[in-house]
């Protein structure tokens, strides 16, 4: 193979990995382990910020999961100006009753991540220790860059 198709094709495959953490395919790679490992999965990915998409990916299915909804409602209704307390009052949830089933929803999904080496141990515990400290992404909306 020519070695600029090999660098081309590994550069697609790595972004096609990372497109599917982000969407949130980590539950189907869980559920289904490859009969071979990746050999892109050895090299490091391009994507600085491939850890944080995929933290954030599992943030919202987790959300979603606990309201009931899809990630893409959840995702649709905090662009239109939703708050997730919003939608969790709709439920009848206080915020503490919100942060608990998020833990509880949160967590698996964060082993998943570190069992594939998309994130580490001590990111996916950094992100429990704040639900469990009050901070529940998105309570308060989605709060932009000015």
């Amino acid at each position: 193979m020519n070695p600029l198709a090999a660098i081309a094709v590994k550069t697609v495959g790595a972004a096609g990995v990372a497109a599917l953490l982000g969407v949130g395919a980590v539950t189907a790679l869980a559920a289904s382990p490859s009969p071979n490992p990746a050999p892109a999965a050895a090299q490091p990915s391009t994507d600085r910020h491939a850890d944080r998409r995929a933290i954030r990916g599992a943030e919202v299915e987790s959300e979603a999961d606990i309201l009931g909804i899809t990630p893409k409602a959840l995702i649709a209704d905090l662009k239109a100006g939703q708050k997730v307390s919003d939608l969790a009052k709709d439920k009848g949830m206080t915020k503490e009753q919100f942060e608990t089933r998020l833990v509880a929803s949160l967590k698996p999904r964060l082993e998943t991540l570190v069992g594939h080496k998309v994130i580490t141990q001590a990111q996916a515990d950094k992100v429990l220790d704040r639900i469990a400290k009050g901070y529940v992404p998105f309570w308060d909306g989605i709060h932009r860059k000015k």
